[in-house]
């Protein structure tokens, strides 16, 4: 027996593994469970039957006591020349030629895989016999963590075609090969692998629990791809659309939650390749914007990389997803044209992620424009059925305050205080010309009010002398305006925004500056914070009727603080205490 050397430093290969290529050391029982399954399709291509003595055709066997695994398969096995060949040289592989397959059929690469064994063991022990020679010999290989190994011919041959692999664990690693975690790993990555798949305890002589041949949700009747949408993905399924990209062997299934879903990042979705289990947080082929949707896919011919966790950036997953978020839409829209409670319920608990939708997705804004329900100033009202001109508020307390009054003007103000609202509004802008959309001003609206009609110009002045001095103090200017609806009393308006004034710069460079005086100079611009007063209310036309010049004063008092409220501003103590002295008044008053 000759001691021979790998051809790497395996000591640092296994670094790379544990740290760099795999997530975790469970992938030990994926590698070997991958190299069991591609061995009985090496086999069964070469028209031989897998059926065996064993179980079934794979078989995990836990021996806890002695913290071992055995995982052994009635597959193609290996003669002692492959065993040198594909054991001991990192990326080897009996199968590379084949990888170019449009569908591909084998799952790994038996080189890297069975090293990925030394991440929780210091030997791994091999038995195989051959299915290509009839009579062909039983290899035996073992592999040492110090980057040796040694290949003879077994002292207990197999009784028949295919291989057994023995994987001891350090102390310290031994809760990875115990049967519970075993079988949790096993169901985990093989369940929907066609091939009998069995895990046992080494003691136990009644058959193993069977992990694999689930059949895939995509295959299911509706009623149970939804229970296994809430047993896998832990959300209640509202509906399922299929997911089906032939070009690239892609099909699964898109379940929409009947919850509220954060549209910040989108979870991952579970890919398998083959059957096998690759990821149930990858984000690679179903797009951002898709938060309301768990998806389960078959990756079908999508190559993976080398830890076999997710697939290759390639231009052709990028063309699947685009392909799924297509798939999607038309989902959305088949669910839209069913209408009914399934749809309401779409609209009401997802309606942020359709305009996240929207936002990323010009395809999106058709379907927003007819379906979203926007909240206006007239109601609930979709984009589709708007007026020539609507505005936008930017808060949703900019909206509060001033839709009834945009409404009693014959406008309409849209609510686009939440995420993504205004993005949308301003993609519509741009998309349709039949809608003019732009953001809410108060300046404007307040320029557009009516001033006081003749038979209230009287009052209005009374009103004007007995408001003014008191918001003077209050460094406020006053606006009196005649308008609907009665119920607004007041409205504030924030200081206009400082600008540059250059008169008295220029003054100093005028000669004729000192003989014209002031009388050229611009009145200057009151930057002020303003308080509208609606003369058509009642409450506000009582202010001149006040019993004493005090309750006047209170009442104008009351009106501005009561104006920064319905304005979304917060009153300091101050300000609390004016307002509740004024009011107190009043209310004495009255009685």
């Amino acid at each position: 027996m000759t001691t021979e050397n790998f051809q790497v430093d395996l000591r640092g290969i296994v670094e790379i593994l544990s740290h760099h290529l795999y997530s975790s050391p469970r992938v030990f029982v994926r590698e070997l469970i991958q190299n069991a399954r591609d061995a009985l399709v090496a086999r069964e291509r070469l028209g031989q039957s897998t059926a065996s003595g064993f179980q079934a055709p794979i078989e995990l066997i836990v021996d806890e006591p002695h913290r071992a695994l055995l995982v052994r398969d009635a597959g193609i096995g290996l003669t002692e020349q492959e065993a040198r060949q594909l054991l001991s040289t990192i990326g080897a592989s009996s199968k590379r030629g084949e990888f170019a397959q449009a569908r591909r059929d084998y799952l790994g690469q038996f080189g890297i895989g069975l090293l990925s064994c030394f991440l929780v063991a210091d030997q791994i022990e091999v038995r195989s016999r051959s299915a290509r020679e009839p009579n062909a010999p039983t290899m035996h290989w073992i592999g040492s963590g110090d980057g040796t190994f040694t290949v003879t011919e077994a002292a207990g041959p197999l009784a028949a075609p295919g291989t057994e692999v023995w994987v001891r664990a350090r102390p310290e690693d031994a809760d990875w090969v115990s049967y519970d975690r075993v079988e949790l790993l096993a169901s985990k990555f093989a369940e929907l692998l066609p091939v009998p798949i069995t895990v046992r305890r080494g003691a136990d002589t009644g058959p193993g629990r069977v992990v694999s041949r689930h059949t895939p949700p995509w295959q299911l009747a509706e009623p149970d791809a939804l229970e296994w949408c809430s047993r896998t993905f832990g959300i209640s399924p509202l509906a399922a659309f299929p997911i089906d990209v032939p070009v690239a062997g892609v099909r699964g299934l898109a379940f929409v939650s009947s919850n509220s879903i954060s549209t910040k990042h989108r979870g991952g979705d579970r890919v398998f390749s083959n059957g096998m289990f690759v990821a149930d947080d990858n984000t690679q082929l179903v797009p951002e914007w898709a938060t309301f949707v768990k998806v389960a896919l078959e990756a079908g011919s999508l190559p993976l990389t080398a830890s076999r966790e997710s697939l290759q950036e390639t231009e052709l997953v990028r063309d699947v997803q685009a392909e799924v978020g297509r798939q999607l839409r038309t989902g959305i829209e088949r669910l839209a044209a069913e209408g009914g409670d399934r749809f309401a319920q779409f609209l009401d608990v997802h309606s942020t992620n359709l305009l996240a939708m929207a936002a990323a997705d010009d395809a999106m804004l058709q379907f927003v424009a007819r379906h979203y329900l926007w909240e206006t100033s007239s109601g609930l009202v979709p984009f589709a059925q708007m007026p020539s001109k609507i505005s936008y508020a930017s808060t949703v307390g900019e909206f509060s305050a001033n839709a009834p009054l945009v409404a009693a003007q014959g406008g309409m103000l849209v609510n686009g205080g939440y995420t993504n609202s205004i993005v949308v509004l301003e993609a519509f802008s741009r998309a349709q010309t039949r809608v003019r959309v732009s953001p809410f001003s108060r300046t404007e609206q307040l320029d557009a009010l009516p001033q006081p009609k003749p038979e209230r110009r009287s009052l209005a002045e009374q009103l004007r002398a007995v408001a003014t001095p008191v918001l003077d103090d209050l460094g406020v200017g006053l606006d009196l305006r005649d308008f609907a609806p009665a119920s607004v009393l007041s409205l504030h308006v924030p200081p206009a925004p400082a600008g540059f004034d250059f008169s008295d710069e220029a003054a100093d460079d005028d000669p004729w500056a000192a003989l014209i005086g002031d009388a050229k100079k611009p009145d200057p611009v009151d930057r002020r914070p303003k308080l509208v007063l609606n003369v058509r209310a009642n409450a506000v036309r009582a202010v001149v009727a006040a019993r004493t010049p005090e309750l006047q004063q209170q009442a104008v008092r009351a009106l501005y603080l009561l104006s920064l409220l319905q304005a979304g501003q917060r009153l300091n103590a101050d300000e609390q205490r004016t307002l509740a002295d004024a009011l107190g008044e009043l209310l004495v008053a009255a009685t």
